[in-house]
């Protein structure tokens, strides 16, 4: 195998970029149940989260190539700065094959340390276990209607399900609400962004999604990702103040300015790629510093 093929398989159709929204949301998922961080639960539940999320990743490349075509053909999807799954069958790197493999070995993984939580935790683990794949064959299809944003919010949803599952508390509710500006910052704000690249070939292909609209009425990206930022923030603001999250989760307003700063730069055409991945890289230290808000509150 060459080593261009086992970097697609073992980096980039995985996406872990997005690790830190999953797996974040996992793990404050624990906590907001009345779970360890440190419990050898939370450890295997981890590693379940993980694996689900490279599973869905990579059926996401091999759905919208064999299935949707959004990824197919001289006009397609485009390779970001910070990921380059939407490639990876149109430019040859892999097969079709090889990458429904790949999603297959990804979830095979996953069920390995899901099982154990099954079988030693609670029965009902199963059900974010097999939401995980039925999430990517959604995100796929709700590119063609207005769920787009509901699919991948769904996704972090799970996450923290499976996180909040794993503790065996029954503590699912206060969890499921953290869930919501992550959601709101990954999935609401972060697809205008990351669909405006493949917005002008992909709406040639029926796609209809706020995240495509922005792009197709000509709405001002950086003003609308500025909108869903703040709307994140009022709502762990929230959140905070009725106790259920710990006031030193504040300290994720120190992005503020960065996120507000790179959405002006958003304006340079020349620089737009390079502005992207600033934002991701500002949006993934959100549920990362809200994580270690509840940790040290």
């Amino acid at each position: 195998m060459s080593k261009q093929k086992l970097l697609a398989h073992i980096v980039v159709l995985p996406r872990f970029f997005a690790a830190p929204f999953f797996g974040c949301a996992m793990l404050i998922g624990v906590i907001l149940a009345g779970g360890s961080i440190a419990a050898s639960s939370t450890l295997l539940a981890f590693i379940c989260c993980m694996f689900l999320m490279a599973a869905s990743h990579s059926a996401n490349t091999l759905l919208d190539y064999s299935w949707t075509g959004l990824d197919k053909g001289e006009q397609r999807s485009v390779t970001k700065s910070y990921t380059g799954g939407c490639g990876v069958i149109a430019e040859g790197i892999l097969t079709e094959k090889e990458v429904m493999v790949n999603s297959i070995g990804w979830f095979v993984l996953a069920l390995i340390p899901g099982l154990l939580l099954v079988s030693t935790v609670t029965p009902y683990l199963i059900i974010p276990i097999l939401l995980a794949p039925a999430v990517a064959v959604w995100y796929s299809w709700s590119k063609f209607n207005y769920t787009h944003e509901l699919a991948l919010a769904s996704g972090v949803v799970v996450a923290v399900l499976l996180g909040a599952m794993s503790t065996g508390t029954g503590n699912y509710l206060k969890p499921m609400l953290v869930a919501i500006p992550i959601s709101m910052i990954f999935s609401f704000g972060g697809l205008a962004l990351d669909e405006w690249p493949d917005a002008k070939a992909n709406l040639k292909k029926g796609v209809k999604s706020i995240a495509y609209k922005v792009y197709d009425y000509k709405i001002d990206l950086g003003t609308y990702l500025m909108i869903w930022f703040a709307y994140a923030y009022i709502f762990q603001t929230l959140l905070i103040s009725i106790g259920i999250l710990k006031s030193q989760t504040a300290i994720t307003f120190v992005l503020v300015p960065v996120l507000i700063g790179c959405c002006v730069f958003l304006k340079s055409k020349v620089e737009f790629a390079k502005v992207a991945k600033a934002i991701v890289i500002a949006a993934a230290c959100y549920p990362l510093l809200l994580l270690i808000g509840e940790v040290v509150g």
